[in-house]
């Protein structure tokens, strides 16, 4: 039971031990501070003071020469020991120094900033300029180009045009033709050869035909074949007219 006691205790001996230590160190400490203060104050003080007796001590032995000088010693000696105590701050009455080529920099600087900027918007005007001329000169090939292939199809147009109006005049001489064959032909026998024929060329025949020769063909023909033909050939004179297109 003591042997746990002793231990129990032991750590907090050791804790008062530390805790004490570190108070009488703070106050070491303090105290070695307070007199490093003391003495640099000292120090201070000490020119100090004598600055002041120096000063009082010539201005004792002044006043003394002044008093004992009978032939006009006294005003000299005081004016010399005055201008002895008379103390100049060179340093107050020293102007500012400062290099007059200073501002001067600082201006070039300025200049040379702003003339390498100028330089950069007039190269950077350049180029736009440059490239401008060259989208032009592209926008007015390209204009010529579209010129020249709409020509081209307008001539190209109008040579269509005229290959399918000759066919169209060929055709129809061709159709006339056989209208002239087929209105001299007997009834029957053209009855016969119309339920043959392909219906679209049927219908340009018959379309050409006169209604007197038409009339007894269609009688003698298939009557479905007939009444197709009939149908179509109504329907066909209702479709209007359309515009030719230039």
């Amino acid at each position: 039971m003591n042997i746990l006691m002793r231990f129990r205790l032991l750590p907090l001996l050791v804790f008062v031990a530390m805790l004490a230590f570190s108070i009488r160190l703070a106050d070491i400490v303090v105290g070695v501070s307070r007199l490093s203060g003391e003495a640099h104050a000292q120090d201070h003080e000490a020119p100090a003071e004598e600055h002041a007796a120096e000063e009082s001590a010539s201005h004792e032995e002044g006043m003394q020469g002044g008093a004992t000088d009978e032939n006009g010693d006294k005003t000299e000696g005081g004016t010399e020991k005055s201008k002895g105590l008379v103390f100049e701050d060179e340093s107050a009455k020293a102007p500012e120094w400062r290099d007059a080529s200073d501002s001067d920099l600082d201006m070039t600087s300025v200049r040379m900033d702003l003339m390498d900027d100028l330089a950069a918007r007039r190269k950077k005007l350049e180029e736009d300029e440059s490239n401008l001329k060259v989208r032009e000169a592209m926008l007015t090939a390209a204009g010529q180009e579209l010129d020249r292939k709409f020509q081209e199809l307008q001539k190209l147009k109008q040579e269509i045009e005229g290959l399918l109006e000759k066919q169209s005049d060929e055709e129809n001489a061709k159709i006339q033709s056989l209208v002239k064959v087929y209105e001299g032909m007997k009834p029957k026998d053209a009855a016969r050869i119309f339920d043959t024929l392909d219906i679209d060329v049927l219908i340009q025949v018959v379309s050409k035909m006169s209604e007197r020769k038409l009339s007894p063909v269609l009688a003698s023909m298939n009557p479905e074949r007939a009444r197709t033909i009939t149908i179509m050939l109504a329907e066909q004179k209702k479709l209007p007219t359309l515009p030719q297109v230039n």
